[in-house]
C-alpha cells in the first residue's frame, strides 16, 4: 500500500492489523508499542542497511525493507508521545519510500533527541523532508549527525537545518569525516544560545571554523554552554588564540576536551592555560591527551596556572605527552609543596586526575604525586555547601603526611592567640586522620609546644616586660615631683618585680 495522505493512514489505524504491515516479528513489535503509545519504549532506531546481528540483534531496532510501506511507521511515530529518542541509520539516499515515513516524523512534536548516521555522502540533502520536526517541536533537546559529508551542497543543507531548528537545542554533536567547509554551519549556531553541550570531535573544523566557532560564542550574550568538546578538530596555535578569547567570558564551562590536535604547540598551551587563572572559571575537567608536543614545558605552564585554581579536577595530558620527571615534579609541588607548613596549606587541593596510565610500573612516582591526587579526590563531593572546610581538612592531612614539625616563627605575630589555635588543631588532625598518624600527630603536637615555651619568651615576653619597666620608671618620677610617698614604694616594688623576670638587679 502506498498512502502519502496522512488522513487516509487515520482512517484505518483502527481497522489495520500490524501482521499485515510487517513480516519482521521485531518491527512487528515495535510498531504495536508506538501504536499503543507505551511508555516503556522510549528509544528507537531505523535502519535500512544489511544488519549486523551484533550491532542490531536489540529490540527497539526497526529494520526498513523494500516493499513495505513505512508510512505507517511514519503515522505511529507521529502520533506518539512517549518517544524520546530516534536515530536514523542508513543509505537514505537510495531507498525510494523514505519520504513516506518522513510525513509522519514531521508531525512529532515530543521527540527530545534525535540522531542521524549518515551512510552517503547525499543523505544530508534528504534534511529539508524535515523541516516542519526542526521547526516545529519545542521538545527538540538534541541533535547529533555522524558519518561523511563530502559535498558543498550537503554542508549548506546542514547549516539551514542548524538554522531553522527549534530554539529549544541544548546539544549539538557534529561527527563527521571527508567534511565540506562546516563555517555556515557553526555560524548557525549563533541563534541557540542556550546551548549547554557543543561537540565536535573528530570533525576537522581547521582554523577558519575555529574562528567562526569563537565569533558564535562571543555572540550568545548570555551563553549557557557547560561542555564543549573539540578532539582531533584540527586546531592550530592561531585558532585556539581566537577560541580562548571567546570562552573567557562564558564561565559556565565545566568541560572542555581537546586531545589529540598536534598542530598545538606550547604558544597554544600558554593560551589555553589562562583559561584556568580566570577568577570567575568554573572548569572542571580539562581533557588534552594525545599531543605530543605538551612536554616539561608544557608542565610547567599548567601548574603555575593551577597554583590559584580551585574548580579543576581533572587535567588528562598523560597519554603521548612526553611529559618527563621532571615536569611531573611541577605537579607534585602543585599538590604538596613541601618547603613550608604555610606552602603545603596553599597547596592545591582540588586537583585529582593527571589522565589515565599516570601511576604505571614504568613511571617513577615523583614525591608521592599519587598519594596526594588520591587524597584530593577523596575529598570531592563530600562538602557541598562546605567546600573551604573540606579543603581545609586535605590540607591538614597532607601537612601530617609530609611535614614531621611545626615552624612556630611565622606564627608568633599572633602573640598569645596562637598556643590555643595550634592546641585545637592538632585536635582537629587527631580527629579526622587516621589513626596511623596518632603517634605522629602527638610527637608534633609536643615539639610545637616545646618551641613556644623556648622561643616565644624571647620574641614576645622580653620586649613587653621591658616597655612594663619603662611604664614603672615614668610613674616613679611623676610621684616623686608629687610627693606621693605612700605610692611611691607600691611602684616601686613592681618594677623591681618586673626587672627580676629579667634577670636585672635594682639600684
Amino acid at each position: 500500500m502506498d498512502i502519502n495522505d496522512y488522513e487516509q493512514y487515520a482512517a484505518l489505524a483502527n481497522t489495520i492489523k500490524i501482521k499485515d504491515i510487517t513480516s519482521n516479528i521485531r518491527n512487528q513489535s515495535i510498531l504495536q508499542q508506538l501504536k499503543h503509545n507505551d511508555e516503556l519504549l522510549e528509544s528507537v532506531q531505523i535502519t535500512n542497511i544489511n544488519p549486523n546481528p551484533s550491532a542490531f540483534m536489540i529490540a527497539t531496532t526497526y529494520i526498513l525493507e523494500e516493499g513495505e510501506d513505512i508510512g505507517w511507521l511514519g503515522y505511529f511515530i507521529g502520533n506518539n508521545t512517549k518517544l524520546k529518542t530516534l536515530h536514523l541509520c542508513g543509505n537514505w539516499a537510495s531507498y525510494s519510500h523514505i519520504r513516506s515515513l518522513f510525513n509522519g516524523l514531521n508531525r512529532n512534536k515530543t521527540i527530545q533527541h534525535i540522531n542521524f548516521e549518515f551512510i552517503h555522502s547525499s543523505d544530508a540533502l534528504l534534511l529539508p523532508m524535515l523541516d516542519n520536526f526542526f521547526k516545529n517541536n519545542p521538545n527538540l533537546t538534541g541533535i547529533e549527525l555522524e558519518g561523511s559529508l563530502v559535498t558543498v551542497e550537503s554542508g549548506r543543507q546542514l547549516s539551514l537545518t542548524m538554522g531553522i531548528c527549534s530554539r529549544s537545542l541544548k546539544r549539538v554533536r557534529i561527527v563527521l569525516e571527508l567534511t565540506p567547509p562546516l563555517i555556515d554551519t557553526i555560524a548557525a549556531l549563533s541563534i541557540h544560545s542556550q546551548l549547554e553541550d557543543l561537540d565536535f570531535g573528530g570533525t576537522s573544523i581547521g582554523r577558519n571554523g575555529f574562528i567562526a566557532l569563537a565569533n558564535t560564542l562571543r555572540s550568545w550574550s548570555t551563553p549557557k554552554l557547560q561542555k564543549l568538546d573539540l578532539r582531533d578538530c584540527n586546531i592550530d596555535d592561531e585558532g585556539l588564540e581566537h577560541l580562548v578569547n571567546a570562552l573567557t567570558n562564558i564561565n559556565t564551562l565545566q568541560e572542555l576536551y581537546m586531545p589529540y590536535n598536534s598542530s598545538i604547540t606550547i604558544r597554544g598551551w600558554k593560551t589555553l592555560s589562562t583559561l584556568l587563572e580566570l577568577p570567575a572559571s568554573s572548569l572542571e575537567d580539562l581533557i588534552i591527551f594525545g599531543n605530543n608536543n605538551i612536554g616539561d614545558e608544557g608542565a610547567f605552564v599548567f601548574a603555575n596556572a593551577l597554583s590559584n585554581n580551585t574548580t579543576l579536577t581533572a587535567l588528562d595530558l598523560f597519554y603521548d605527552s612526553r611529559i618527563t620527571n621532571e615536569g611531573w615534579a611541577y605537579f607534585s609541588k602543585l599538590l604538596c609543596d613541601t618547603s613550608s607548613v604555610n606552602k603545603t596549606y596553599l597547596s592545591n587541593h582540588t586537583l585529582y586526575c593527571l589522565g589515565d596510565g599516570v601511576y604505571e610500573d614504568d613511571f617513577d612516582d615523583i614525591s608521592g604525586i599519587e598519594h596526594h591526587l588520591v587524597l584530593n579526590e577523596d575529598g570531592q563531593g563530600k562538602g557541598k555547601g562546605k567546600i573551604a572546610m573540606v579543603k581545609r581538612k586535605i590540607a591538614m592531612k597532607k601537612i601530617v603526611h609530609v611535614h614531621s614539625h611545626f615552624d612556630m616563627q611565622p606564627f608568633f605575630e599572633w602573640e598569645f592567640k596562637v598556643l590555643p589555635i595550634m592546641i585545637e588543631w592538632f585536635a582537629k588532625a587527631a580527629a579526622c586522620i587516621t589513626t596511623e598518624y596518632d603517634k605522629k600527630i602527638k610527637k608534633m603536637k609536643l615539639s610545637t609546644l616545646y618551641d613556644f615555651i623556648k622561643e616565644f619568651p624571647m620574641l614576645y615576653i622580653e620586649p613587653i616586660t621591658r616597655l612594663e619597666i619603662a611604664k614603672y620608671t615614668a610613674r616613679e618620677e611623676q610621684l616623686q615631683w608629687l610627693g606621693e610617698e605612700d605610692k611611691l614604694e607600691e611602684i616601686r616594688q613592681r618594677k623591681a618585680h618586673a626587672m627580676r623576670r629579667l634577670g636585672q638587679r635594682g639600684d
